[in-house]
């Protein structure tokens, strides 16, 4: 059910609280909230959405991120024998290179002894070759002496780049668990900002009023009034008039009212219980908006009675979502020809943030996805507090055959 319906549906439950008829028994369906609006200044639920969409892909790359280093750490950790990756290939072939010099080394060592051994036990015929063998030893031992210091310190490098890969595959991976938990928390934290968008709470310092709205005219007569909107929070706001106007005398005819609200292009008719289609942005904390309204009454309408009531309702995806309290307020229609009882007027002290600009509003940019709405008002007739019974009692009472949900249906279902 949409934001406008269930507010529409709380005013004519209350209307139905005085009438003679037998109500269902329902439980409370307006719930009051005194949690706080977390929303984040100058977002649309749009750019939320948006936010927490990139939010989840970072997360899920960071997932694969984490993967992808764990499975690298893994390689060079615990890996397949038969197939090594290419560092400990390189680090195996450079021991084995220089465990084979170090061979060669103790070979070459080895044959100098010889030859200083057979050498020494040589005769004068051997001798010479004897002295041949030790030269070409000694050559042979400088040689495998080089060669094994430089395999030597190439297995050390070797070994050094396996230990660093170890040691940067270990610090990527932590490095992309890290990631992976920062990457959560911001979609966790996206996804909390975008609920908390969501969430519409009542501002009662949202005020609604009607000036100029008498208690009493006479069938025939047009009342001009100006409709206002306060902005007496501390946010910016984007709000929409909501305003519900019936005669709510059984068995009257709606269209005995009429009732116009001003736009940029004159005088425009509202539809039974419907409300003008303007949009307030950037309403700042302090200022005001208003919007010109009249109404007249049949001349041939009998004595009856007009019910009014007036809020302000958040723009579609507006954050924060703020809905005003309703205003309401009594009418009595008297034949045509009856003086009015002198009643002092609704005024009000003018203010110097008064701002009276508002935009057209397209059919489809009215509010949706608020949650039920508390503190609707009290009836200026009665006194009675608005509460949520006998919905189907309040329609027969106030709609008759429903004509005014048809006539609202419009708005209603832009706002879902």
């Amino acid at each position: 059910m949409s934001v406008q319906k269930r507010r529409y549906l709380a005013v004519a439950a209350a209307l139905a609280v005085t009438a003679p008829v037998a109500l269902f028994a329902a439980s409370p369906a307006f719930a009051e909230t005194s949690a706080p609006v977390v929303a984040q200044a100058g977002s649309t639920v749009q750019e939320l959405e948006e936010a927490l969409e990139e939010a989840r892909t970072a997360y899920g790359e960071a997932i694969r991120a984490r993967i992808e280093a764990y499975d690298k750490l893994e390689a060079l950790v615990d890996y397949d024998k038969d197939n090594p990756p290419a560092v400990v290939v390189a680090a195996d072939e450079a021991r084995k290179a220089a465990g084979e010099a170090k061979a060669a080394l103790d070979a070459a060592v080895t044959r100098v002894e010889n030859a200083r051994t057979a050498l020494a036990e040589a005769d004068e015929a051997g001798k010479a070759a004897a002295e041949q063998e030790l030269t070409d030893a000694e050559l042979a031992l400088e040689d495998a002496r080089q060669a094994h210091v430089e395999a030597d310190e190439k297995a050390k490098a070797a070994g050094t780049a396996l230990d660093d890969a170890r040691v940067e595959a270990g610090r990527t991976y932590e490095l992309a668990k890290q990631a992976e938990k920062a990457a959560k928390e911001k979609a966790e934290a996206a996804e909390q900002a975008l609920a908390d968008a969501k969430k519409c709470t009542d501002a009662k310092a949202l005020k609604s009023r009607a000036i100029g709205l008498p208690e009493q005219m006479v069938a025939g007569d047009r009342v001009p009034f100006t409709f206002r909107i306060t902005n007496g929070t501390e946010h910016t706001v984007d709000v929409e008039p909501l305003t519900f106007i019936v005669l709510d005398t059984p068995g009257a005819d709606q269209d005995d009212l009429a009732v116009e609200w001003k736009s940029g292009d004159g005088w425009v008719e509202l539809e039974p219980a419907d409300s003008p289609a303007v949009v307030f942005e950037d309403l700042k904390p302090g200022e005001r908006a208003k919007i010109k309204m009249r109404l007249t009454v049949d001349k041939d309408t009998p004595k009856s009675h007009v019910h009014a009531s007036f809020a302000a309702d958040p723009v579609k995806d507006s954050v924060p979502c703020l809905f005003g309290p309703m205003k309401n307020y009594g009418i009595d229609i008297l034949p045509a020809g009856s003086t009015p009882s002198p009643t002092p007027g609704d005024s009000a002290s003018p203010s110097p943030t008064e701002t009276t600009t508002a935009t057209p509003a397209p059919s489809a940019s009215a509010t949706s996805g608020a949650a039920p709405q508390g503190g609707t008002g009290n009836l200026a007739a009665t006194g009675s507090t608005v509460t949520p019974v006998a919905l189907a009692a309040a329609s027969a009472l106030v709609l008759g055959a429903g004509a005014v949900v048809v006539s609202r249906r419009r708005k209603a279902d832009a706002r879902s």
